[in-house]
């Protein structure tokens, strides 16, 4: 985990990964990934959440890959911060954050709809966080 790239973004709640997926499995969500010529995307049930991979319908999802997740309920409360996400052979998401866990940061994208997306920390994301300023 040293090499994961976070900067600006307040220290990290003590949840990781594998236990912000725990109550979301048997839910339906999104997970996209890399793609050509455009991010491919799957919906279906979370299930089959180890340490090391998840399963959304018939795709299996290895944690040490470029994804992200999409789930669907609504969004409770953000942080005062903005966040820019960037994953290798995905390209970069922005939004407002939601949290900083041990190994992800979760944030409603903007422009989007008010859901979080899970956004995996590991050698193939970094994220940056940059507090907003009262105007």
């Amino acid at each position: 985990m040293n090499d994961i790239s976070i900067q600006g973004c307040p220290a990290p709640q003590n949840i990781s990964f594998v236990e912000r997926l725990q109550p979301l499995i048997g839910r339906t969500v999104t997970v996209f990934g890399p793609g050509i010529p455009k991010l491919t995307r799957t919906t279906g049930k979370l299930c089959n959440v180890t340490p090391a991979s998840f399963q959304v319908g018939s795709l299996k999802v290895v944690f040490k890959t470029s994804f992200f997740i999409v789930v669907n309920e609504p969004v409770r409360k953000v942080l005062p911060y903005d966040v820019t996400a960037t994953a290798e052979d995905i390209g970069t998401l922005r939004g407002k954050l939601i949290r900083v866990g041990r190994n992800f940061v979760e944030f409603v994208q903007v422009p989007g709809r008010d859901v979080p997306t899970i956004f995996p920390l590991n050698l193939f994301t970094g994220v940056n966080c940059e507090q907003e300023h009262e105007e």
